[in-house]
């Protein structure tokens, strides 16, 4: 099994692994990239259905087993590596459907890396389920860098919870499966993209606190300057960044102000 750090429940529940592989859209001129595939719950269906699949497994008994229950398949490439580590431009182009029940423990950080990969066309993918809440959060308490970082990449959408009893071993939270599209186009510049982030990292740094004070004082800008940047896009000056929209943000960001670091 794998290494419990990684927090990996084996999907069980064959009746999940068909919504997700449905949610997914593959026919059979599809690539399939599927991360962690554990077991095979989810490779065996997605299988039935691909033109191509490649699955990332760091475990080396478990891509071994997954090896020897599917011999000489040549529509299945099975790659024992941790996908954190692994080139993704050692892949050919695609483009690609991705599938994972991700890891909990860095199921955070193997999306990061997706959005940051131009050669895939739409996700859908198992964690848990207050990662998907802020993932797909407009606004509010479950809204923050996630759901910003997300937003500005991909489109998401919320597709059903998961029982616990749908896992071995049962998981002591809840789960849930969310779809990514990728956005076509970027919606801002790289220069734009950087400053961007620093934006939104200033602004959630103290959630309490209002976001104009963290802004001026995380980006060298004068309070005046940026009350008065506000009230140009008529943002409420006592605004925390949970209340301010993405949209917002991205005119923030969109030559407002100077990029330098």
């Amino acid at each position: 099994m794998r290494k419990p750090k990684l927090g990996q429940h084996f999907l069980t529940d064959l009746s999940v692994s068909l919504k997700i592989v449905e949610a997914a859209k593959i026919d059979s001129s599809s690539s399939v990239l599927e991360i962690g595939p554990g077991k095979g719950s989810l490779t065996f269906e997605i299988l039935k259905r691909a033109k191509k699949t490649v699955v990332v497994e760091k475990d080396d008994r478990l891509a071994a087993k997954l090896e020897k229950s599917t011999p000489g398949l040549s529509r299945l490439e099975i790659l024992n590596k941790d996908f954190l580590d692994f080139d993704l431009s050692s892949l050919e182009r695609g483009p690609f459907i991705v599938l994972s029940n991700l890891p909990y423990a860095i199921g955070t950080a193997i999306l990061q890396k997706l959005l940051d990969w131009p050669f895939w066309t739409r996700g859908v993918f198992m964690l848990q389920k207050e990662v998907a809440e802020r993932l797909v959060a407009a606004q509010g308490t479950d809204y923050g860098i996630l759901s910003l970082s997300v937003f500005l990449r991909a489109e998401a959408e919320f597709l059903f919870e998961v029982p616990s009893h749908s896992f071995s071993p049962e998981p002591k939270v809840s789960s849930a499966v969310v779809r990514l599209i990728p956005r076509e186009n970027s919606l801002l510049q790289k220069s734009e993209e950087a400053f961007f982030y620093r934006l939104v990292k200033a602004a959630f740094s103290q959630r309490r606190k209002m976001a104009l004070g963290l802004m001026a004082e995380n980006l060298g800008l004068s309070r005046s300057e940026m009350e008065r940047r506000f009230a140009d896009l008529k943002i409420n000056p006592k605004s925390r960044a949970e209340d301010i929209a993405p949209e917002i943000y991205l005119k923030l960001s969109r030559g407002y102000f100077v990029t330098s670091p």
